[in-house]
């Protein structure tokens, strides 16, 4: 008989429920959309979560991937100022991935999510930026296998003629890289350009000091290059009397037009004003400047994978103008013919370090006892993307001393960084 009156009961219960009124649902309407609500503040939550230990982790390309994954999210759940601003988090985190394959994919993938959550124009905007990336890559297999991944980026984009367009050149790129290179006339390549800032101090009776930037420039045609080394700073020196600052300038530039892939025709230009590697004297108001032009022949010792990669031995004759200006007193003004030997060498390669070794021996033809012998070692170190340790070591014997107290060799060492666009 309990049975059956529970069973009642339950009967009874069922029939209520099923036959509440209409003002029931009515005032129950809203049920879905509080249970909705709950729901995304638990993901919510979840995603606050996820995105703090995700941010604790070191700068990595997984670290990108995890942010575009809770960037998503979060625009699943119409938080889009938050999925934008991860987005952005991770962008930046992108940019400065030291591996350029890297970079280059994650850049896309990040373009491709921020069309995914209805913002296409900072997403194409990503993409045209990373082609320029790409366009400064010497391996053309290497630039044309990441265009073709940018290709399909903007194909997801619905972008096909700019797609169809970026698949063509991967593939030019990808066949020309497949087939051997001639050894002469050279593969034209774009303009190299790098801009360092660099300093240094010395203190022993006196205190010298001396801040400034390089300039490294280097263009390869199909028959010819030129490459420019120069570097302008703002010195100072305690000893002088009269004027503690002044600029100086050292310049070096070489212009070579090849008859094959050995013998090359060269003009060498050097410059020289108020450089203490090469000045007299550098007290008060003392000024020097030598200016040498070199022209003559070149013998390739050594080529490395482009052209700007060489040692070459070098013979010519030209002009040389030296002024020496000291204690108030011009002690020379003078233009005499040159001979110049010289071993030049670019961007030996050891490892990922790049060598650069100028060796000359140049004497005054009307007055061999004139002469000069110059050692400058450029060693850059890569220690980022772009960025490199850039470190200098330079010796300079000069024969005639112009100045009675001047010891005739000349040694230098400095380090810096440099940033190569």
């Amino acid at each position: 008989m309990l049975g059956i009156s529970l069973y009642s009961s339950l009967l009874a219960s069922i029939h209520n429920f099923t036959t509440t009124s209409p003002s029931f649902y009515l005032n129950h309407k809203n049920f879905p959309k509080i249970l909705a609500k709950k729901d995304n503040q638990d993901k919510n939550l979840q995603l606050t979560q996820s995105l703090e230990a995700i941010e604790a982790m070191e700068n990595s390309e997984l670290k990108v991937m995890l942010l575009n994954d809770v960037a998503l999210s979060y625009a699943k759940i119409n938080k889009i100022d938050q999925g934008m601003a991860i987005l952005a988090q991770s962008l930046s985190i992108a940019q400065n991935l030291e591996d350029i394959v890297s970079q280059i994919t994650t850049l896309g993938k990040i373009a491709i999510n921020y069309h995914k959550i209805g913002k296409t124009q900072p997403g194409l905007k990503i993409l045209n930026e990373t082609i320029e990336k790409i366009d400064t890559i010497e391996d053309r297999a290497l630039q044309g296998q990441l265009l073709l991944n940018i290709a399909f980026k903007y194909a997801e984009i619905g972008r096909e003629k700019k797609s169809q367009t970026l698949f063509a050149q991967s593939q030019t790129l990808i066949k020309e890289a497949s087939q051997p290179l001639p050894a002469y006339p050279f593969l034209a390549t774009g303009t190299n350009l790098k801009l360092g800032l660099t300093g240094n101090v010395q203190s022993f009776r006196d205190t010298t000091a001396a801040v400034g930037i390089n300039v490294n420039l280097y263009k390869q045609w199909t028959r010819e290059d030129i490459a420019v080394d120069g570097s302008l700073f703002l010195n100072f020196d305690s000893s002088r009397s009269v004027n503690n600052y002044r600029p100086n300038s050292l310049i070096f530039s070489t212009y070579r037009r090849h008859f094959d892939d050995q013998w090359s025709f060269f003009t060498n230009v050097f410059n020289s004003t108020n450089q203490d590697l090469f000045a007299s004297k550098n007290d008060d108001e003392d000024l020097t400047i030598i200016s040498n032009l070199l022209i003559g022949a070149g013998l390739n010792l050594w080529r490395g994978k482009s052209p700007r990669e060489f040692l070459d031995f070098q013979v010519g004759i030209g002009p040389r103008y030296q002024y020496d200006f000291i204690d108030f007193e011009e002690r020379r003004n003078e233009i005499e013919p040159t001979l110049g030997i010289l071993l030049l060498g670019r961007n030996f390669s050891v490892g990922t370090t790049k060598l650069t070794q100028t060796f000359a021996i140049i004497p005054a033809l009307d007055d061999l006892n004139n002469y000069t012998i110059t050692s400058d070692t450029n060693l850059s170190i890569p220690i980022g993307d772009q960025w490199f340790l850039s470190n200098r070591v330079f010796m300079r014997y000069r024969n005639e001393v112009i100045y009675e107290n001047n010891p005739q060799l000349e040694f230098l060492f400095t380090t810096g960084v440099d940033y190569a666009f």
